[in-house]
């Protein structure tokens, strides 16, 4: 048996609970192989758990979930003490109601402005329904591979230009489903594309911290209670200083508790869900400025928005790539 086998094997079989020595005796090796072999998995970012118990080692295997720790990322201000960056939101790829086109867009428009940043808040894909869900025929794409390699062949590329991106509860049912995590398999394609996590990321820019989130909790009528629910339940001592908040489809700014708080809209329009359920869906981005003074302390949040009050109907078939730079 080849080694890249023995490693699938091994992921199959402990999809469900099972003892190290039948995993030997399945694939026909000692322990010690097999624990080597389950090195290599994590390694590659396949958490399989152990457990010691009735004198033996059970595993289990997670996929490709990550341990719970805080992601967390750096920047620098310019000469000018500023961080520039576009913010968006929900561009779920995979989805009929995607704007790829409306997506293009607003890459052009930055790179003609001078942004070379991008953060995307969450829901990069759709996701994943059970066929039974009256929902899965919203969906051109119904596989997590599939979404994957549309992801990372069609999303905007610029020479010189880097969207740094957290993934959603969306995105999270590749992870539940099919034990993939998406955002790190686009990452490995795409060094354009950094990944930042699962849900949240804090930022430090300069000596400013942005907490980039997207929520586990449903939307809710009120446009700012579940960002104000949010900074109600920093510590004081925890707070961010600005909080970018996606997966709501909507567009806001304000401050409150002294957290300058930005709800960033989506790049799709609005599907049978969102419809459904009496969503309403804000559709642009928000072009930022973050100024800092001598100490990289917070001085200014300048925040442009540019909202699409019109989408294009079946846009997801006639996809446009845009590529400017090396790789065109």
């Amino acid at each position: 048996m080849e080694q890249k086998e023995k490693l699938d094997s091994l992921k199959e079989l402990a999809k469900k609970e099972i003892r190290l020595s039948d995993v030997s005796e399945a694939l026909g090796i000692n322990e010690y192989e097999v624990l080597g072999l389950l090195r290599e998995l994590r390694l590659d970012g396949i958490n399989i758990i152990t457990q010691k118990k009735d004198d033996d080692i059970y595993m289990f295997n997670q996929g490709e979930r990550e341990f719970n720790e805080e992601n967390t990322y750096k920047f620098l201000t310019d000469d000018n003490h500023e961080f520039k960056f576009v913010a968006i939101s929900d561009t779920r790829f995979g989805s009929k109601y995607q704007q790829l086109s409306i997506l293009n867009d607003i890459y052009t428009k930055a790179y003609d402005l001078g942004y070379k940043r991008v953060i995307l808040c969450g829901n990069i894909s759709e996701g994943l329904y059970a066929l039974t869900n009256i929902y899965s025929e919203c969906n051109f794409l119904d596989d997590s591979l599939g979404q994957v390699d549309y992801i990372t062949q069609h999303y905007p590329y610029i020479e010189g230009m880097k969207t740094y991106f957290i993934t959603g509860m969306k995105d999270e049912k590749h992870l539940k489903n099919n034990k993939i995590n998406i955002g790190r398999r686009i990452s490995n394609v795409r060094e354009d594309m950094i990944y930042l996590g699962y849900n949240s990321c804090n930022i430090s820019i300069d000596k400013v911290n942005m907490l980039v989130f997207n929520p586990k909790l449903a939307k809710t009528y009120t446009v700012s209670y579940r960002p104000q629910q949010q900074i109600d339940s920093f510590r004081s001592e925890d707070k961010p200083e600005i909080l970018l908040y996606g997966g709501l489809l909507q567009m806001e700014k304000f401050t409150y508790r002294n957290v300058v708080c930005i709800s960033v809209p989506s790049v799709c329009a609005t599907t049978k869900e969102m419809s459904d359920k009496r969503y309403s869906n804000t559709i642009g981005a928000w072009y930022v400025t973050v100024k800092t003074d001598r100490y990289g302390k917070l001085k200014s949040v300048k925040a442009i928005d540019s909202v699409y009050y019109k989408t294009n109907k079946d846009d997801y078939l006639k996809p446009k790539i845009l590529k400017i730079g090396e790789k065109e």
